[in-house]
């Protein structure tokens, strides 16, 4: 799951091994076109029958294979049923398909370092936590209760929300273009970009957002057609849902109000009290956020704008390309050239006054947010996933534009299979252990490793009758370690050295470590970035003790060092004040 967005060097990278893969794709499928068309596979040239020729033709089945299906009549048999279900309910199946595929993938995708972030706050629930409202965590924590604390327990949690996902854009679509062409491959374009795989997968608070965020959109616009203002509660739900899961959902207020104001025909829900009511619902079910940043001095406004504003250094347009070749990968570049047609075609179609309702909807959910970001990105380092409100409806318009125009679907099929090649070259790098990566994009292997290490320092400290714990210097390494340490014992951050530790601070202190030995486990430079000399006041003796190495081809992809330190001297006033 990328947190962040890597470096320009280390995008153009992913960006070139995807032309590769891209460049193989096509090369197999002309060669499989060829062998098609030229070598014979259904062996029709040695049948001299025509009609016996002529079925085989359009049956599309091999001599041998007919001969050795005739040995399986109920493998057959099941087969056709399913084949024949499927024609019936092809949308029904492709869900179904698509959420069994995703917790495949969940079963042998590797932990992230922000999923066990998400994670440790399930071990402490609460009503809503240092970065985010609590939604992600509570989804989290009822997964693993269910099928283990394991990474396929954690992933679970967001192969169920991709699964709402999924059916809300089937009841959205359906009732705004009628047309189940349009709901079908739609429903195939968006499970094919990497940036809704990678959160279909990934259990993080744009799970429950985007949930909530299409939710609304849906009921608003079935409000609006039908009249019912009931749907408007129903609105209001999903916006309480959108809110409690991230802050950003709090955008679906002026997406809806802009709706409402532009329509001629909208502009009387303004005067009823049902919009208003959705409003009253959506913020007595976000209430518990807002009670528990009152109860901690508003540390969530707190910390967003002032590490915000320390971020917004000028007016800079490397941000604005890291965020672009970003966008093109997890988007795919078929789908993203898609979206900004959707765009611009939207833009014709305002100047004209001639906007279809359904159309305007969908675009004002795309450009409230990504307007926003877009702005704030020329001035901060951006996240990957600010921008995943915006996409889907954009991808919407997309497909809905080449199903109903000429000349579009002859480059349909070849576009999907290059969002398709990209998503499994995708799954293939997650897949394969200890992969060298550019940058930092590799963030997950030789975790398993060290905590295993570390783990038997800690069990032979106290074999000699010592008091031990375990911390790093951030949150990330320090949540991949609780996770993957046997015991899954507590895990502290950079808070034992006195400095602020995100949610780290807000976990209970219950334990006075005062005297105890501390294991620090260090990464490369990059993921560390730790001057020694801050931590050596807090320990009576500092030491390394092990180094842990993991990589694949003869590189070393992670080096990670762990250090003893001897007689913990306590936290400092600060982090004493703060627990």
């Amino acid at each position: 799951m990328l947190s962040h967005i890597p470096d320009l060097p280390s995008m153009l990278a992913l960006l070139e091994v995807y032309i590769v893969f891209l460049a193989g794709g096509a090369a197999v499928f002309v060669i499989w076109r060829w062998w098609l068309r030229h070598l014979d596979p259904f062996n029709e040239r040695k049948t001299r029958s025509y009609s016996i020729r002529l079925q085989r033709h359009f049956a599309g089945r091999r001599t041998t294979a007919r001969r050795e299906s005739l040995h399986k009549p109920f493998l057959n048999v099941a087969f056709a049923h399913v084949r024949q279900a499927a024609c019936r309910h092809p949308i029904a199946w492709l869900i179904a398909g698509v959420t069994l595929a995703r917790f495949a993938v969940a079963a042998i995708a590797p932990l992230t370092p922000q999923e066990a972030y998400y994670w440790t706050w399930s071990r402490f629930p609460d009503w809503s936590y240092f970065d985010h409202p609590p939604l992600a965590s509570y989804a989290v924590g009822v997964t693993t209760l269910l099928l283990g604390q394991n990474a396929f327990g954690i992933k679970s949690a967001a192969v169920f929300w991709s699964l709402g996902w999924n059916l809300l854009w089937m009841g959205l679509i359906s009732h705004m273009f009628n047309d189940r062409k349009v709901v079908f491959w739609s429903l195939i374009a968006l499970n094919l970009t990497l940036l809704y795989e990678l959160y279909g997968i990934g259990p993080t608070p744009d799970g429950p957002l985007l949930l909530g965020w299409i939710g609304a959109i849906w009921s608003v616009w079935r409000a609006s057609q039908t009249g019912r203002g009931s749907w408007w509660y129903t609105a209001g739900i999903f916006l309480g849902l959108a809110c409690s899961g991230k802050y950003t959902g709090v955008l679906l207020i002026p997406v809806v109000g802009l709706y409402l104001l532009t329509g001629p025909a909208q502009r009387r829900w303004l005067k009823r009290p049902e919009p208003y009511a959705a409003l009253v619902i959506a913020a007595l079910m976000f209430f518990p956020v807002i009670v528990w940043n009152i109860q901690h001095d508003g540390i969530w406004l707190a910390f967003q704008s002032t590490r915000r504003m320390g971020e917004m250094t000028g007016f800079k347009l490397r941000f604005f390309a890291l965020l672009v070749v970003t966008q093109v990968l997890l988007l795919t570049p078929y789908l993203f050239s898609l979206a900004l047609g959707a765009m611009w075609r939207m833009r014709k179609i305002w100047t004209r006054r001639k906007n279809e309702p359904q159309h305007w909807l969908l675009l004002l959910s795309a450009l409230v947010p990504l307007l926003i970001f877009i702005v704030a990105i020329f001035f901060t380092s951006a996240e990957s996933d600010w921008l995943i409100p915006g996409w889907w409806s954009l991808v919407i318009l997309g497909i809905h534009h080449v199903l109903t125009t000429a000349g579009n679907k002859r480059w349909q099929m070849a576009g999907l299979a290059s969002s398709a090649l990209l998503l499994v070259a995708a799954i293939g790098i997650f897949a394969y252990p200890n992969l060298p990566l550019p940058g930092e994009l590799n963030s997950w292997s030789g975790w398993k490793m060290a905590a295993a290490r570390v783990e038997g320092a800690v069990a032979a400290e106290r074999v000699q009758g010592y008091r031990a714990f375990v911390f790093s210097p951030n949150y990330k390494i320090s949540s991949l370690l609780w996770f993957h340490r046997p015991s899954q014992e507590r895990t502290y951050a950079q808070d034992i050295f006195g400095r602020p530790a995100l949610q780290y601070d807000h976990f209970p202190h219950t334990v006075d470590l005062t005297g105890a030995t501390g294991f620090l486990v260090l990464s490369d430079p990059a993921q560390s970035a730790l001057d020694l000399n801050a931590v050596r006041p807090f320990f009576e003796t500092l030491e390394r003790v092990d180094v842990v190495e993991a990589g694949a081809f003869g590189r070393t992809t992670r080096r990670i060092e762990i250090w003893r330190g001897g007689g913990y001297r306590g936290p400092s006033p600060l982090t004493r004040d703060r627990s």
